[in-house]
């Protein structure tokens, strides 16, 4: 069945998205208040990454953007403004709602109003983890499932990798102080960037049943001048509700990248290295029979494109959006734990988390 989407934002999320959305047959509309994003997008960005621009994408100024008519909206926008603008949105009844990733500033302002929104309308919302929905993630719960590994010992995962791309990327931009990314309080940083890092933790821990975060100890190395304010650096020491204890590490310094997840087992390992080779995850287990490496050829723009396969099965199947390993419920999750991160950091002390709030 084909689509309609609306994607706000004509960034780098934008046109990954509708790049993706365009591989499955669906109709997209790029909204943005910027004319001269739209233009990059449609001369500069979308060719330059995917060999040439695709005449079907419609783009438009949100004045002028059609209402009431689409399956899927995505908000590719910065995250601070995120929220106001998904409660907008949900007046368009949209059978899904994504927010990109993080979900919103660390201050959580507004997540409540949103929730309450979300009761009066039958759309449901996810938030733009996809690392989550990757063929190497999948791969690593397959062998869990299959393998014996034993006991759970350890889990890290580090997200480290320079934003020097992102600048590269974006010419238009000087650097983080032109854009959110400059500033921690609007999800910007090594904490909210690299948040894919801490989302994959919780997901993991989700998928072998050691509890939710309850606790959070945080170092972060912050720059500070007169145009920027952010965390080049995030530590985190993690303890679950079942008394486990893991660690993650985001920054945005590391040259080369280094991106991976490591699992230790009372009988084996298993570990993901994300981008481990040019176009490449890799999959690497040790088990108490057997050892191996499962290699899995990819872009970035796939794992877009896994994200938009999983959303067409929500749609097709009706799957519960809640039950999705994207949900707004673990997105929440995540947000709730930068949130106590950035509270760590300024009281110097372990923040315990309430769900409750």
């Amino acid at each position: 069945m084909t689509r309609k989407v609306k994607i706000y934002g004509a960034g780098s999320i934008g046109n990954h998205l509708a790049q993706a959305c365009r591989r499955i047959g669906w109709w997209v509309t790029i909204v943005d208040p910027d004319m001269e994003a739209l233009r990059r997008t449609r001369e500069e960005i979308y060719p330059a990454r995917y060999g040439k621009w695709d005449n079907s994408i419609r783009l438009s100024h949100p004045d002028d953007a059609l209402k009431d008519c689409f399956d899927v909206i995505f908000l590719g926008t910065p995250p601070h403004i995120r929220i106001d603008l998904a409660i907008e949105a949900l007046k368009e009844l949209p059978k899904i709602l994504l927010l990109e990733k993080p979900l919103c500033s660390p201050s959580m302002e507004k997540t409540n109003e949103l929730i309450k929104k979300l009761r009066q309308y039958p759309t449901m919302t996810v938030v733009g983890y996809d690392h989550v929905l990757s063929k190497a993630t999948k791969t690593a719960e397959k062998l869990i499932e299959e393998k014996d590994f034993g006991r759970v010992l350890s889990l890290d995962v580090e997200f480290r990798e320079t934003w020097k791309g992102i600048f590269s990327a974006h010419p238009w931009l000087s650097g983080p102080e032109d854009t959110y990314l400059g500033f921690w309080e609007k999800g910007g940083g090594a904490s909210g960037e690299h948040s894919h890092a801490l989302n994959l933790w919780q997901h993991f821990t989700h998928f072998l049943g050691l509890g939710k975060v309850r606790e959070v100890s945080a170092i972060m190395k912050m720059v500070e001048t007169d145009k920027v304010c952010y965390d080049e650096s995030c530590f985190l020491n993690l303890t679950t509700e079942m008394g486990f204890v893991g660690r993650v590490a985001q920054d945005v310094i590391t040259e080369p990248v280094k991106k991976q997840v490591r699992i230790q087992f009372a009988k084996g390992f298993l570990e993901i290295l994300i981008n481990g080779f040019e176009k490449r995850d890799v999959v690497y287990f040790q088990d108490a029979k057997s050892s191996g490496e499962i290699r899995i050829e990819k872009k970035r723009p796939d794992d877009f494109y896994e994200e938009i396969l999983h959303i067409e099965e929500i749609l097709k199947h009706r799957i519960l959006a809640n039950e999705s390993p994207i949900s707004l419920r673990r997105g929440l999750n995540t947000m709730r734990v930068i949130k106590a991160a950035h509270e760590s950091r300024q009281m110097k002390k372990t923040i315990e988390i309430d769900y409750r709030q």
